[in-house]
């Protein structure tokens, strides 16, 4: 009995292996073909494959994290507000549900965070107000959850680089920040192959603004 007991854990636990390196290959195999995307459908066939892991991984929130990442970058071309906002929107609802499986997570609420801000830009006048505070209240949360983690840095400065200096924000406020968020880029190491390790690009086009 004891022998067969033993057996079943075996093979429950090389099972559950197996089907972890499955996910793991799969995962590295899409984050790569996300980092090789030019286009705006390149970004949404990446979403959209990100989306089928998601619902066969239910339990995962990092399909779902990348779902929404891959949402954002779509909309790099997009002129029409409307659409901007509607997918924004629905990239939104994506990086809540994996806050919801990964609770206190600095990676979404940094995510969570960057998508807030950019829906201002649909609206800036009525919404510049109430989501300028919402989102960095996620970004200062997003720090003080990982200070280490580079990314809410580089979105707190380039905050500060196009708020206007009347209110508090420019170039000298975001210098410090720019310059901190790239220092925490050289150090970072992310724990495997499938977790976040984008914006050092991004970080370093706003410090070299910075600095015209």
């Amino acid at each position: 009995m004891k022998n067969l007991t033993f057996l079943l854990f075996f093979v429950a636990g090389n099972m559950f292996a197996q089907s972890n390196i499955k996910f793991e290959k799969t995962m590295v195999k899409q984050i790569d073909m996300l980092g090789k995307a030019k286009a705006g459908t390149d970004y949404l066939n990446a979403a959209n494959a990100f989306e089928r892991i998601a619902n066969a991984e239910t339990k995962e929130w990092l399909p779902l994290y990348y779902q929404a990442y891959a949402l954002v970058l779509s909309l790099n071309d997009e002129k029409d507000n409307v659409k901007k906002d509607a997918v924004l929107d629905k990239a939104l609802e994506i990086a809540n549900k994996a806050d919801k499986l990964s609770p206190d997570n600095s990676e979404i609420v940094t995510l969570q965070s960057w998508i807030t801000s950019m829906k201002i830009g649909i609206d800036p006048a009525n919404r510049g107000q109430k989501l300028g505070m919402e989102s960095g209240m996620l970004t200062a949360h997003a720090i003080e959850l990982n200070p280490e983690n580079p990314r809410p840095y580089f979105l707190q400065g380039t905050g500060l680089l196009f708020t206007p200096e009347q209110y508090g924000g420019g170039k000298a406020k975001a210098l410090p920040i720019l310059e901190m968020a790239i220092e925490k880029f050289n150090a970072f190491k992310p724990a495997n192959a499938m977790m976040p390790n984008w914006g050092k690009e991004f970080a370093q086009k706003m410090l070299d603004e910075c600095k015209k």
